[in-house]
């Protein structure tokens, strides 16, 4: 969709759905949060780390317990604004992700990326943007929906028209294959894949719902 509607349809979609949208209420809520922290143990607390796509900021403020210095971009300069307001010592940003990432090359030790990729028309390119802002060494966290072959079974037979409806605001569809195909044709190295759900053990054991990436990007040699 073109820009200006893309970014007019997010104003709608957390001004008017918000409740059902934040991450706060989805079942993956605590298995993000404990994967954020395995992952985010140690970081220094004054290594900048970027969130892309923040949303109502359910997942900043975790972010804000590892670094004082966190950043957080979304489409909706509506949310943003409500977030600045809620969470004054974290900096928010409207940004679109269809454009350059306003940020220099090698400038973030972390990024969080958290139910995003599914949201936009070139998820490849956002993604080789996150590469170019990312310093060698850092590290990308990615979580998006969970597409395998059992649950794509069940949507085909059950979900079929939900799950493909034009105001399904979901764009993408990713694979574990996919995803790291994705992340590695960016230049991230170092890719770590693995699932989780929504809390509810016999079914997650079965049709995961998320997919979680780790990579990271690597060391130039100098010149």
């Amino acid at each position: 969709m073109p820009a200006t509607t893309q970014k007019s349809y997010y104003e709608r979609y957390w001004l008017e759905e918000a409740a059902g949208h934040s991450g706060n209420v989805q079942g993956y809520a605590a298995n993000f949060r404990a994967w954020m922290a395995r992952q985010l143990h140690g970081l220094p607390n004054q290594a900048r780390v970027l969130e892309v796509g923040c949303g109502d900021g359910a997942f900043t403020r975790d972010l804000a317990r590892f670094s004082r210095q966190v950043t957080a971009l979304d489409l909706s300069a509506a949310q943003i604004q409500q977030n600045a307001r809620a969470y004054p010592d974290i900096q928010f940003q409207q940004h679109d992700l269809a454009d350059p990432l306003p940020f220099p090359p090698d400038h973030f030790a972390v990024i969080w990326c958290s139910e995003v990729l599914e949201h936009l028309f070139d998820p490849a390119f956002a993604v080789r943007e996150m590469h170019r802002v990312l310093a060698p060494g850092g590290r990308l966290l990615v979580t998006v929906p969970y597409h395998g072959l059992g649950k794509n079974l069940l949507i085909a037979l059950l979900k079929w028209d939900a799950h493909f409806a034009p105001n399904n605001p979901h764009l993408r569809f990713f694979t574990k294959n996919t995803l790291r195909a994705v992340v590695a044709g960016a230049g991230f190295a170092r890719i770590v894949l693995q699932t989780c759900g929504m809390g509810k053990p016999v079914r997650d054991l079965f049709i995961p719902t998320n997919i979680l990436l780790t990579a990271e990007k690597g060391w130039r040699p100098k010149t």
